[in-house]
């Protein structure tokens, strides 16, 4: 079924609203003036010879000047419509293209987007209505073209922690079947710990999908969130360098939430582990905060610090401030990712500060456990 154009919509509707008001407003006119005048034939004496006055007569009576005066309103009628009709068509026409070019301008740019070009944007022009939507384009296409720069990027970064322990295990066994390499007990557990990488990273990725999903399975209950943040704390200090110091800070007061006691520990579990691959001297101290609406858990550290433009990022899935340290130090960006999702399934929101040089703050917070 063919469509009608907007123009042609518009250009017809205001044409028939000023041919029907033009020709209402006349008729209307035209008959109050027709009455007005039989009245005021009414009024006047009757021509010599008849009796009476001229009332009920009718027309036969008109004078030739009478009859020129109705004629006149007849044809003044007939002009107003023609001339309402007019300008109704050259304000319809004004009126439709101020309308159609922006929303044709739209379309080209919805097209070119179906078309793989996300970088098209529109300018924003045309009543109120028609600007918004052309912002709200806008905004659509720069979602689109943040997904797949995220897309290509997430590719890449997958292949990227994949082919390194892949290579290694791949290289660790051709060498030890073509018997360059001695298949000994420390080359076999070297083989082992590749692979076992590559488990983690596998399951890890899963993860995260099943989280960015919202479809993490979660056993809520009422937790002490002061216990899991003493648990993690002691077994943080079992995987620090020598000389760094791990505190918790925070009364013995218990910390109730309603959330799942193993995915808030893997949270935290997550903050220290970073904390602890980034603090070679110093401290790392864990914080616990309650107000009359939530617990914020703290971790600092005095390690290196993440520079101001990369912290906005670090929550992002295979994000590392330092990718030469992150390949000595281990871990693949995706943590952090995985704890915010958490965070967020918990109606909660996680935060980060830091100065460069001088250590970082990772926290989260969520909301007490209701009565």
């Amino acid at each position: 079924m063919r469509r009608l154009s907007l123009t042609f919509q518009v250009f017809i509707s205001i044409l028939l609203v000023a041919l029907g008001t033009a020709l209402t407003v006349g008729l209307f006119a035209r008959s109050a003036l027709s009455s007005a005048f039989d009245r005021y034939l009414a009024g006047l004496p009757a021509p010599q010879g008849m009796m009476g006055n001229r009332q009920g007569m009718g027309r036969a009576m008109l004078t030739g000047a009478e009859q020129s005066f109705i004629a006149s309103v007849d044809k003044s009628v007939y002009v107003a419509a023609l001339v309402a009709v007019i300008v109704a068509a050259v304000v319809a026409l004004l009126l439709a293209a101020y309308l159609n070019r922006p929303l044709r301008r739209l379309e080209a740019a919805a097209e070119g987007l179906a078309e793989g070009d996300l970088a098209h944007r529109v300018h924003v022009e045309g009543p109120a209505e028609v600007a918004a939507l052309g912002d709200a384009f806008n905004r659509m296409a720069d979602s689109l073209e943040e997904a797949e720069l995220l897309r290509r990027r997430l590719v890449g970064d997958v292949a990227h922690e994949l082919r390194n322990p892949l290579a290694a295990a791949r290289a660790q066994a051709e060498g030890m079947a073509d018997g360059v390499l001695a298949t000994d007990e420390a080359r076999l557990a070297s083989l082992v710990e590749d692979l076992q990488h590559l488990s983690v990273l596998v399951a890890d990725l899963q993860e995260l999908s099943i989280a960015e999903a919202g479809k993490l399975h979660y056993e809520m209950a009422d937790t002490d969130l002061a216990q899991i943040v003493d648990r993690e704390a002691v077994r943080a200090r079992a995987a620090v360098a020598s000389g760094v110091d791990v505190s918790v800070r925070g009364d013995a007061l218990p910390a109730m939430v309603r959330g799942d006691e193993r995915r808030l520990a893997q949270v935290l579990r997550n903050l220290l582990s970073n904390a602890v691959r980034h603090t070679s001297s110093g401290s790392i101290e864990v914080a616990l905060e309650r107000d009359s609406a939530s617990v914020t858990v703290r971790v600092t550290d005095t390690g290196e610090g993440i520079p101001p433009e990369d912290l906005p990022h670090i929550f992002e899935r295979f994000f590392r401030a330092d990718t030469a340290r992150a390949t000595d130090t281990g871990g693949a960006g995706l943590g952090l990712a995985i704890s915010s999702s958490i965070v967020r399934d918990h109606g909660g929101e996680v935060f980060a500060t830091s100065e460069p040089g001088q250590g970082t703050t990772v926290g989260f917070r969520i909301p007490i456990a209701q009565a």
